[in-house]
């Protein structure tokens, strides 16, 4: 597979403005989303619900990990998963949320137990003489707790959760999600490529002046960022007046400590989950890939048991409704002939570049034909 933009002269000069990895077509063309998708979302950990929604055993959970469907299971002894396909014809098998001690499926009633093993196959001995059942099973995929917060990755034998999000307990300061409730969870459609979003997220730059007004209140100059892998954090003080006025704040988390209770914490965990955290929440916002110009978020709210659930909202959405508008005017303009990227800010803007590198040596890693050509 060979991705190669043409977009003509007018793209080929500041369009590699900074050492920029990817062309406008990474953005746009279905083979690069179709790449992308196989070559880093199925070799991935992606955060698919709460803890809270698998608490009670025999609780099977239906979720989307890129375009391979997923189910979660919550056993007596902990939670499994596997891929969501029944191993006759291929129908998935559980939709929504149930609660059942086998997973069947409707289309022709075979059966499996929560191990993912083959437990009935009606009318086996007339229909199927020949059928390895061991053979059968469900094809398992990885899962993982961190802090309340369910992931899962559809490579069964990837790399384990807690390798792969080193030092994150320690990175995201004092606060400890699981001693929080999660309040609101709001799907989000966004008309853009969710690369696009990510970049945003952890673009320092724009801080300054998207949101001059809903961010003030924070000292960007003050900035913390690193990497970690793949993954990367980050911490921001306040301002001596927002400190001030957030001092009795009334949903002030009420076990972080005083450097968190002065500051904003952003996070990505490679491809595309989002954390954001401050005096009053801790909130997740993944970003799903639906089409190349097409996304969706999962907005996912965490905060004190008593928290104004609808404020918070309405507080983190403020920002990252700002975020959304400014990617949707880039995904716009990513058509034009003469779209190009200009410089790059040295160090505020750098984390892109170590992303774009992460994705396409994802994708070069899993699909083995898969070629890109670099902005020249």
């Amino acid at each position: 597979m060979s991705l190669v933009a043409d977009r003509g002269t007018e793209a080929d000069g500041p369009g590699a403005g900074g050492g920029f990895r990817l062309r406008p077509d990474a953005y746009l063309d279905d083979a690069f989303f179709r790449a992308e998708r196989s070559g880093v979302f199925h070799h991935s950990w992606q955060l698919v619900a709460d803890a809270a929604e698998l608490a009670e055993p025999g609780t099977q959970l239906a979720v989307q990990v890129g375009d391979c469907p997923i189910v979660v299971i919550a056993t007596e002894s902990g939670l499994a998963a596997f891929h969501n396909i029944c191993r006759h014809r291929g129908m998935t098998i559980v939709e929504g949320s149930e609660c059942r001690p086998t997973l069947r499926c409707m289309y022709h009633g075979w059966e499996w137990d929560t191990t993912g093993t083959l437990v009935r196959l009606p009318q086996r001995r007339g229909q199927f003489p020949d059928a390895a059942i061991a053979d059968l099973g469900l094809v398992p995929a990885a899962v993982a707790v961190w802090e309340g917060m369910v992931f899962v990755n559809p490579d069964a034998a990837a790399e384990p959760f807690e390798q792969f999000a080193a030092g994150l307990g320690t990175l995201t300061g004092s606060y400890r999600p699981s001693e929080l409730v999660q309040l609101a969870h709001v799907r989000i459609d966004v008309d853009f490529n969710w690369k696009l979003f990510v970049e945003n997220h952890i673009d320092v730059l724009h801080l300054w002046y998207l949101h001059d007004s809903t961010l003030a209140g924070f000292d960007h100059a003050n900035f913390e960022h690193r990497r970690a892998a793949a993954n990367w954090f980050s911490y921001e003080p306040m301002r001596a007046a927002t400190r001030d006025q957030f001092a009795d704040a009334p949903d002030t988390i009420r076990h972080i400590d005083q450097r968190d209770r002065e500051g904003l914490y952003a996070h990505m965990l490679f491809p595309n989950t989002l954390m954001a955290a401050s005096t009053e929440y801790f909130i997740t916002y993944a970003i799903s890939p639906t089409a190349p110009n097409r996304s969706r978020i999962d907005l996912r709210v965490r905060g004190n048991a008593d928290a104004d659930a609808a404020a918070l909202v309405a507080d983190t959405r403020s920002f990252i409704d700002e975020d959304i508008a400014a990617c949707g005017r880039v995904q716009q303009a990513l058509v034009a002939r003469r779209f190009a990227v200009g410089p790059l800010a040295s160090t505020h803007e750098a984390p892109i570049l170590a992303f774009q590198d992460n994705l396409l040596a994802g994708i070069s890693a899993h699909v083995p034909d898969f070629s890109y050509l670099a902005p020249a």
